[in-house]
């Protein structure tokens, strides 16, 4: 297994962990406040707010991880029935646009971190700095840059010939075979 692959896999794996750390926390929090509500006629003061943030980090990592397993809407039509060489050129573009607002992204959002910090911005029921909170942002759409960076390698050194919309922008292990697509 090469640098590459291991990176990948770690940057996979800590995404989807991630996601399902947090959703499941948020799921847990929430239940726990409903049955503590309804049973006990006492609510947890933070579970709103916490529940709120899990589920927007898990939506967050679950969007970064989408990027390389190809699950984001698009618009393939028009692609897929395009010469070869004119769907390539149009997904590269289409793959450095997304990459150029995703960075604009992380960096709105390290600005907003920073600017967070300099005021001392508490979230008032976790008791936290809201910094810690907007984290997720840069890191998140960072992972997704990198995926649409390896989408990106892939498109490029890809020859024409062999090019198609699926076998860069989906899962490579779950891509159709050239003889599936031919059926």
């Amino acid at each position: 297994m090469t640098a590459m692959n291991r990176l990948d896999n770690a940057i996979s794996l800590f995404s989807t962990t991630m996601m399902v750390v947090c959703m499941s926390t948020a799921t847990i929090v929430a239940f726990v406040n409903v049955v503590g509500r309804y049973a006990l006629g006492t609510s947890i003061t933070w579970a709103a707010p916490l529940t709120e943030y899990l589920f927007i980090w898990s939506a967050l990592f679950g969007a970064a991880h989408g990027f390389k397993i190809g699950m984001h809407i698009g618009v393939t039509a028009l692609i897929e029935n395009l010469p070869r060489a004119i769907a390539k050129y149009l997904l590269i573009i289409n793959l450095l646009i997304m990459m150029v607002f995703l960075g604009f992204l992380v960096k709105w959002a390290i600005d907003f971190i920073q600017f967070s910090m300099q005021f001392g911005q508490i979230e008032v029921e976790l008791r936290i700095p809201f910094w810690t909170i907007y984290t997720v942002v840069p890191l998140s759409m960072s992972i997704a840059i990198y995926q649409l960076l390896l989408k990106l390698y892939l498109t490029v050194t890809t020859p024409v010939s062999e090019f198609t919309y699926d076998a860069i922008m989906k899962d490579p292990e779950k891509a159709p075979s050239p003889e599936q697509q031919a059926v």
